[in-house]
């Protein structure tokens, strides 16, 4: 199968499965490294409520907490690395703008010290967080995420009830009293509570993931890359539409009377190494293909590459089928199909359908070993390339192509 499709309908994919850029950034803010600010804001609100909008803290602190759950959210959404000191960002831009305002006070201030442990406890456990092959480091990293946003607003507490104490002396007595102690029993459940909850979004995001592969991988061998991505890109299926198509068939010669002389397991065998040689050969530009017993359909665009595409399809196929003294034709027909989904709404299938796959199929089953038949050929300049006349089964008059041998 050709990388670069895959890795476009991968991408799609997880696209899909992340969500949109303001889910992302939400949860930046409310559940990420933003948490922290908002958290510090608040302080700041209650401890200089009546001036806080006339001191630069209260705006330094929203474009931090804005700032940095907006740049983690857009690398995230486009799919980029996020190296260890990404969530460090947001508090050294606090700390270099706020240390330029207020001097070296800024530093002895148990307000600023609590938010650069905390964001530190949590820039730690995401960087370990991110290390899903590992699962002891992931889930070592969201205990150490996840004790930075319960504990938060209990350390916040703190610095706020030990403003112009002594801070060391201050933290020693905080939890003699039972309110103190009772916040405390408080925080740590939250952390548990928190770290519980992630653990088992972690195991669901694992099993959704693993689904999504399994049903990936299925409806890329059911219906192509091409029709997934229209699907999940539209959130559904399209009605079946009358389009212009080049629709192939591909069909081993001599089958069977060798698979009469085999076993099923060595015709199966042999079967999957000529669908795979088909489908690898030309699947970055395949609309739709379908496998059926010795046979493939292709649908291809119809432009002037298709016979060219056909061609390369018909040769892996006949090298696939060689070594075991078998060869492969095919028949390629320009023209309008109808395509798209059919059957009851809770089964349907793609397919293609029309006088143009019924004549792609005549050519195929004319066509000699190592032959491809095309037509019409009305549709491009054959050159100097045999002609042959076909009387196919529903057809009042011959049917006109041109023989290509490959």
């Amino acid at each position: 199968m050709d990388t670069k499709k895959s890795d476009s309908l991968d991408r799609q994919v997880n696209a899909t499965l992340q969500g949109s850029f303001l889910g992302m950034f939400l949860t930046e803010l409310f559940e990420g490294v933003g948490y922290l600010s908002l958290i510090l804001l608040l302080l700041e609100a209650i401890w200089e409520w009546n001036v806080m909008f006339r001191r630069p803290d209260v705006y330094v602190l929203i474009v931090t907490a804005l700032g940095q759950s907006a740049w983690l959210a857009r690398r995230k959404f486009k799919g980029l690395s996020l190296p260890w000191w990404s969530w460090l960002v947001g508090m050294l831009f606090y700390a270099l703008i706020e240390s330029l305002i207020e001097g070296g006070s800024f530093f002895t201030k148990p307000k600023h010290f609590t938010f650069v442990v905390l964001t530190l406890v949590y820039a730690c456990g995401a960087v370990l967080k991110a290390h899903s092959d590992k699962p002891h480091f992931a889930v070592t990293g969201i205990f150490l995420s996840r004790t930075a946003q319960g504990l938060g607003p209990l350390l916040f507490y703190i610095a706020l009830d030990l403003r112009g104490q002594v801070w060391s002396e201050g933290v020693a007595g905080f939890f003699t009293s039972a309110p103190h102690a009772f916040l405390l029993a408080l925080a740590i459940t939250q952390v548990g509570a928190l770290a519980s909850l992630a653990l088992v979004a972690r195991r669901q995001q694992t099993v959704i993931a693993d689904l999504l592969n399994q049903l990936k991988t299925l409806s890329r061998w059911g219906f192509g890359n091409r029709v997934v991505e229209e699907v999940l890109r539209d959130s559904g299926t399209h009605a079946a539409s009358r389009v212009e198509r080049a629709v192939g068939f591909i069909d081993i010669r001599g089958f069977t009377a060798w698979s009469e002389a085999h076993q099923p397991e060595q015709v199966m065998e042999m079967l999957n190494g000529f669908y795979a040689a088909v489908l690898e050969s030309c699947a970055a530009d395949v609309i739709m293909s379908k496998a059926a017993g010795d046979e493939v359909l292709l649908a291809l665009p119809a432009d002037a590459h298709a016979v060219q595409r056909m061609q390369t399809a018909l040769r892996a196929a006949i090298a696939a089928v060689q070594p075991l003294q078998l060869s492969a034709g095919a028949g390629l027909w320009f023209g309008p199909v109808v395509e798209g989904f059919f059957g009851a709404q809770d089964a349907q299938v793609h397919g293609v359908i029309g006088d143009t796959v019924n004549t792609a199929k005549r050519l195929c089953d004319h066509a000699k070993g190592g032959q491809l038949l095309v037509g019409p050929l009305s549709r491009f300049a054959v050159g100097g390339k045999e002609q042959v006349s076909i009387s196919a089964k529903g057809k009042t008059e011959p049917v006109l192509a041109a023989i290509y041998a490959v």
